[in-house]
């Protein structure tokens, strides 16, 4: 049986604060060793970071997570919002 969800519950839903909380979800798309076992986003007071995280066993054998946080709203690595300097013409003889 289904339930029908009324304006007022849909209301509750959409004031919910999400705040310091997040979701972890294991990785289906996982194709290298070196990818996350685990993805995810989670807010930290008020901001908004992917979450990733490896399965690991310590030396001493106990199995745990190892995490990683980047901000969504951070540039991809190597990016930059300058535009790149043009490079020196390797032609001086050119007729303009």
């Amino acid at each position: 049986m289904s339930k029908i969800i009324t304006n007022n519950e849909s209301n509750i839903m959409s004031q919910y604060d999400n705040t310091n909380s997040g979701t972890f979800f294991v990785n289906d798309r996982k194709e290298k060793p070196n990818h996350p076992d685990y993805s995810g986003k989670i807010n930290v007071e008020g901001k908004e970071y992917y979450l990733k995280g490896w399965k690991k066993t310590a030396k001493s054998g106990t199995n745990f997570l190892s995490l990683a946080l980047n901000p969504v709203d951070a540039a991809p690595a190597g990016s930059s919002s300058e535009p790149k300097a043009a490079s020196a013409p390797t032609n001086d003889n050119t007729p303009f």
